[in-house]
């Protein structure tokens, strides 16, 4: 159990304790880790032999141990409230990075209050974006003194969103005697990465893939493992999941008639196109018009809607999983249309297509539907955090986080 609320941050800070998703997903961590659990006191730690206690203990106690929990971190987090909202964060900018990070900020559920230093002196006194932005309070002069052992104690953290180029060689070698002194220095990307779980787009260089050394993407044992799990669950969630296949499929024809599946070209792994198949949801042609399906889209009907909501019509893609074409987790597989169209607005787009695509994945639970080019973009970023930190931990989280977004009828 308690793998299993790490699993959903349970153990981190930087959690949002108080939220409705957090409740949600710790409780779900806990009510699926006890089938596991059952199994090791019961069948493994017994060897076959009777147990010597009743399995309602186990049950029982699981159960007050998944509320007091979940109690327990909501009064950590409401009486550490105050100097949450009292900590600081020391932002250093350039005129380049500055006004991104702070679009990012402002328009994030940070509770710490940031205050911004300049890398020039002209900075000093200039709103970092738009008129009614923060004012850079410091410059290179007195940032040297900020960071002195006694000044930079009453900051949480410190944040470069500045180009490494543009600091001085004193403002750099104090930043890192601070941070081996035990008050943490991000850079702009760790930042979004540790407190947003994305990678800042406009960071990402050509060179990106490679210097981040991902695992995921290389023919190592980590990719096999990690194909040879999907092929397994793969097909044990389609023998299990046979009867629902039937019934949705009856669904499907005594509501919508025929086809009962829908196919349609997606980009694949190394942006190799494939066929991805689907129940239907939609009329037939409705691929035809707007690419992005709305709320409350008239395309959709009734039964499609439902099927939509509770995931339900994604169900054949497990075969597009055991042919290879796809993983149970990894960004969505997106339309070839949509596709060539992203490629040319969106520098890096293809970086997204070294992976597998995805039944589910970070980008799904993290951030909701999305329907235009900004969404997109956002999506991205998540993508990208879930191929540079590929981990089957993630993956676990990534499996816990879709079955709040399917409790909670979050699809569309």
């Amino acid at each position: 159990m308690m793998v299993a609320i790490g699993l959903v941050r349970g153990y981190a800070s930087v959690t949002n304790f108080a939220s409705l998703q957090y409740a949600s997903e710790h409780l779900i961590a806990c009510i699926g880790s006890l089938p596991i659990a059952a199994f090791f006191v019961y069948v493994v730690a017994n060897f076959g032999d009777e147990p010597s206690s009743s399995r309602g203990i186990l049950f029982i106690s699981s159960l007050c141990f998944a509320g007091t929990s979940l109690v327990i971190r909501r009064v950590f987090w409401f009486s550490s409230l105050k100097s949450r909202q009292e900590s600081q964060f020391l932002v250093i900018v350039d005129s380049e990075l500055g006004a991104l990070f702070y679009s990012d900020y402002h328009n994030s559920n940070q509770y710490q209050k940031a205050h911004y230093a300049g890398v020039q002196d002209m900075q000093i006194g200039r709103s970092i974006a738009e008129i009614d932005s923060p004012i850079i309070e410091f410059g290179p002069s007195q940032l040297i003194h900020l960071l002195e052992r006694k000044s930079i104690s009453k900051f949480t953290a410190v944040i470069i969103a500045a180009r490494y180029s543009n600091l001085s060689q004193p403002i750099a070698e104090k930043m890192l005697a601070i941070h081996f002194d035990g008050i943490p220095v991000y850079s702009m990307e760790k930042f979004y990465e540790v407190y947003w779980n994305r990678i800042p787009l406009e960071l990402v260089g050509p060179s990106w893939a490679i210097d981040s050394n991902i695992d995921l993407v290389r023919y190592s044992f980590t990719s096999l493992l990690k194909r040879f799990l999907d092929l397994v669950i793969a097909l044990l969630l389609l023998l299990c999941l046979l009867p629902i296949l039937a019934l949705v499929s009856l669904g499907v024809l005594l509501f919508d008639g025929r086809p009962i599946i829908y196919s349609q070209q997606r980009m694949g792994i190394h942006q190799t196109p494939f066929t991805l198949y689907k129940f239907r949801t939609m009329e037939q042609g409705s691929d035809q018009g707007n690419a992005y399906t709305q709320e409350r889209d008239s395309r959709v009907s009734s039964f499609g809607a439902f099927l939509r909501k509770s995931r339900l019509d994604e169900l054949p893609q497990l075969w597009n999983v055991i042919c290879g074409n796809m993983s149970l987790i990894g960004p969505r597989a997106e339309w070839l249309k949509l596709v060539r169209e992203y490629e040319r607005l969106i520098p890096n787009y293809h970086l997204r297509h070294l992976v597998r695509p995805g039944i589910t994945g970070w980008a799904q639970v993290k951030y909701p539907y999305g329907s235009s080019l900004e969404d997109t973009l956002q999506k991205l970023s998540y993508d990208l955090y879930y191929i540079r930190n590929f981990s089957f931990q993630l993956d676990a989280a990534v499996l816990l986080k879709t079955i709040y977004v399917v409790a909670f009828g979050k699809g569309r």
